[in-house]
């Protein structure tokens, strides 16, 4: 334990001038709330620091905490590791009790607007804001007028459920709001993720701190979402939609679901009928009774908002007016982040509430009110310009920035568009202290706090989220700028106790052993999650085999088998020509190129990497559904695919770690998962595609007829792991008739065929929506293909003249009763045709 002063670590910690510092005061005396934490760290010691350090980022990345930067060169988001500072911001009960008092009033303020801008629009007739702020702006949506007052219940209950807000604190100390954000606001999943986080890293520290706890905020949070679903003598059917994978917080999403036990869907699992929206469920249709939505407004509805959405749900906003389903937060809430508003909320204080604004805006001035637009001009370069709507993707700027043609251009845009932009006198952000390995350095730092309603109004998270820009020379902190995070700490005057989403003793619970509605999605995700983990397994074996076999290989011997095996590697993975083609020799000769692209190459369809891609892109497409386990075992899959190939030895040792991955997969889906409807997909998945890779190279190795050959035989054991069993059964000796019996007709192996066709008998008859005494597709597709199957047998087969001929023949038969299975799995529960009614005559007549 270091036993120095412990201002070492603030030794190069350095203030900036007329700007507030959370760590060190006017006199550059460390706060009184932040000398136990800081005594603390200093007696933890560097070393152990950088040693925490490293376990907060494994624990992160093993909990696939991430946040999706969008780039502006592909369709697709990139995903950036979760950068947590392990040093968190500290308030003391009593600062931060005016914070929640001003937060609750303006969660008040929003409610009341949101409710006057869809009904008597007073705040228009008193001329509280410009009218064209309203009716010109694309966020106000006219198809939710009225909304709230033709629904009782939202006429009688909060229409707002929760938002956030964005604090900055100036150089007076004080704290100003730079923004809100209301219809799908994020944030407080990673809030939570980071007090995990900080709690496991530092459980002595954060115990003796006495810091208030963050899970009242979400008890409150699905207390108020049970409210208003408004249902009675069951539990109600919430669920959280989000807009998919590619969404720069998915994880939260995921993670949300998962905390608060709701299922995450996206909008293709849901539908309208007669006003009611269904979640589209393996079982059936599965009546929603509320959607705590993380999409924006003009996506949520096709139909009524903006038409090229596929992110919403078609008739939506009717089945609402209905009263049939709730949304959280309502649809139309988006006008609240209209920053057009902004400079008018004081007065909006007054006008609604009768009280003044308790925390301060950053001044804003509307280009579109000419004052303060004259106002703005006469010094420009003291304000950043924004955009009035949040959907308009041009960035912020500031005069300081702008030079030349670029300030030209930006000049005449406000001349000609005023009513577009919004100036914000530009504050000095505060500087916290980051932790590094040589002590603390300042960053500037925005705090989102987050605000639920509850039993008795609104209820503020004692915590939040800390956005920190790693450079003092960055004005704009944004997580997709890449900002740092850092947890918010509000002390307690004692110490807190433990606080869960479990239900008190007082309320009862049903005992249930079904579980909730599977949606077709998801299905399909979990049905090809097992079809693309075991054909990347089939062909991570086969890649091995090739590999070993050319380490092995010596003057010559045995170049017929392994030119075998490599031409096995073009045929799994339907490369071809590859070691197939005319002029194959070459590769042949000098296969390792081949191998190493078909092994790295995520561009090429049928490759070993194009397949574990795959298989981690349904896994993120179920990531509510996966164990803890699977996840990192997941995360560990992903690094062995990316890491470089340059040498056979380099290429073993992936190979060997992707198949432990692989392996460990099967056997935690098989060990872990209950028997539920998803369950069955995914095994049935897993069957069905170990049984065309077994078909495959079996048909590759009697196309080029190296079935003559023993040590071909030797192989094929190898790839399918039952080499060991049948050396003890037959003691040595090998054949044709008894390497096909072990590999199809053994019902003992778990990898031959037999044991395949079993274990889909046994699926089919488990999965939803079966009645007695009816046959549907999937299961004459299962009967029709374990009929053919029983028609063979070995000795059959060898009766005949020839019999390498009938088993291509026959194995290519079994593959397509395959695919029809598969098919047949995929049209009844997979896809949903909606019911269509013809509109016109087709030529636009009626």
């Amino acid at each position: 334990m270091m036993t120095q002063d412990p201002n070492l670590l603030i030794q190069n910690y350095k203030t900036l001038p007329g700007v507030y510092d959370e760590l060190l005061d006017e006199d550059g005396q460390i706060r009184n709330k932040y000398r136990f934490l800081v005594k603390s760290f200093h007696e933890l010691g560097s070393q152990e620091l950088i040693n925490r350090r490293r376990d907060a980022d494994r624990i992160l990345r093993e909990n696939g905490v991430t946040y999706n930067l969008y780039q502006s060169d592909s369709p697709e988001a990139k995903e950036r590791p979760w950068d947590l500072d392990l040093f968190p911001l500290i308030m003391e009960s009593e600062e931060w009790s005016v914070l929640e008092r001003g937060l609750n009033q303006r969660a008040d303020l929003l409610d009341s607007l949101l409710r006057d801008v869809y009904s008597k629009r007073r705040l228009l007739s008193e001329k509280k804001i410009p009218a064209e702020i309203l009716f010109n702006e694309a966020s106000f949506l006219r198809a939710c007028d009225g909304m709230f007052e033709s629904n009782h219940f939202l006429a009688t209950n909060p229409a707002l459920l929760f938002y956030v807000c964005d604090l900055i604190r100036a150089s007076d100390g004080n704290f100003y709001v730079l923004n809100d954000r209301v219809q799908a606001p994020s944030g407080s999943g990673y809030s939570l993720e980071n007090r995990i986080v900080l709690s496991r890293i530092f459980p002595s520290i954060y115990r003796e701190a006495m810091v208030h706890r963050v899970a009242v905020y979400f008890r409150s949070l699905r207390k108020s979402l049970n409210q208003l679903a408004n249902v009675s003598g069951r539990e109600p059917v919430i669920v959280l939609l989000t807009p998919g994978p590619s969404n720069e917080t998915y994880f939260e999403h995921a993670y949300l679901s998962g905390y608060l036990g709701y299922t995450l869907v996206q909008g293709e699992d849901l539908t309208v009928r007669k006003n009611k929206v269904y979640m589209k469920t393996v079982e059936g249709l599965q009546q929603v009774d509320l959607i705590l939505r993380r999409v924006d407004d003009v996506f949520m509805d096709p139909l009524e908002l903006r038409g090229d959405s596929l992110l919403g749900v078609p008739g939506l906003l009717e089945a609402v007016r209905s009263g049939n389903v709730k949304i959280a937060n309502p649809i139309g809430s988006s006008f609240l982040e209209n920053r057009a508003l902004l400079p008018f909320y004081s007065d909006l204080c007054r006008f609604y509430l009768g009280e003044d604004l308790i925390l301060p805006m950053a001044p804003t001035y509307w280009m579109g009110n000419r004052e303060h637009n004259v106002q703005v001009m006469m010094s420009p370069e003291k304000y950043v310009f924004k955009t009035v709507s949040r959907s308009d993707e041009e960035e912020p700027v500031t005069f300081i920035e702008l030079s030349g043609e670029r300030k030209d251009l930006f000049l005449l845009k406000l001349k000609q568009f005023p009513k577009r932009f919004i100036a914000q006198e530009m504050i000095a952000s505060a500087t916290v202290p980051v932790l590094s390995e040589n002590g603390f350095r300042p960053g500037r730092a925005i705090m989102r706090t987050f605000v639920t309603s509850s039993g008795s109004g609104y209820q503020t998270m004692a915590g939040g989220l800390v956005r920190v820009s790693p450079s003092l020379d960055d004005f704009f902190i944004t997580s997709q700028r890449g900002a740092w995070s850092k947890d918010l700490w509000v002390l307690a005057s004692e110490t807190q106790k433990e606080e869960t989403l479990l239900v008190p003793k007082s309320e009862n619970i049903s005992i249930s052993r079904k579980g909730s509605g599977v949606p077709s999605r998801v299905a399909d995700n979990l049905f090809w999650l097992a079809r693309y983990l075991e054909r990347s397994e089939n062909q991570t074996r086969v890649f091995r085999e090739a590999t070993y076999k050319i380490l092995q290989l010596e003057d010559g011997y045995e170049k017929e088998t392994v030119h075998n095996v490599l031409k096995l590697v073009t045929h799994v993975t339907n490369s071809y020509p590859g070691f197939l083609g005319d002029d194959a020799n070459e590769l042949l000769l000098y296969p390792f190129g081949e191998l190493q692209k078909l092994a790295t190459d995520r561009n090429l369809v049928g490759s070993l990497a194009f397949n574990l891609r795959g298989l981690v892109h349904a896994s993120k497409s179920v990531r509510d559904r996966l164990s803890e386990d699977m996840k990192k075992i997941m995360l560990s899959l992903e690094d062995n695919a990316n890491k470089p190939i340059e040498t056979y030895d380099q290429l073993i040792d992936i190979l060997h770690k992707i198949i432990i991955n692989l392996s460990s997969l099967t056997g935690l889906s098989f060990e872990n998962m209950s028997r539920e409807a998803g369950w069955y997909f995914l095994d049935l998945g897993r069957r069905i595609e170990r049984s065309i890779n077994l078909i495959l190279i079996l048909q590759g190795m009697l196309r080029w007829d190296s079935f003559k050959d023993k040590a071909a035989f030797d192989n094929l054991l190898s790839i399918n792991d039952i080499r060991i069993t049948y050396n003890r059964r037959y003691r040595g000796r090998i054949d044709q008739e008894s390497v096909l019996d072990i590999l199809l007709f053994d019902i003992t192996n778990p990898r031959s065929f037999a044991y395949q066709l079993d274990q889909i008998n046994i699926d089919i008859k488990q999965l939803p929506g079966k009645e007695d005494k009816v046959m549907y597709a999937e299961d004459r597709a299962a009967l029709q293909l374990y009929t053919h199957f029983k028609m063979k047998d070995i000795e059959i087969i060898f009766s005949e003249d020839n019999p390498m001929t009938i088993i291509y023949d026959w194995l290519e038969e079994l593959h397509v009763h395959l695919r029809n299975l598969s098919d047949s799995i995929s049209i009844r529960y997979f896809n949903y045709a909606e019911e269509q009614t013809r509109i016109g005559d087709g030529n636009g007549g009626f």
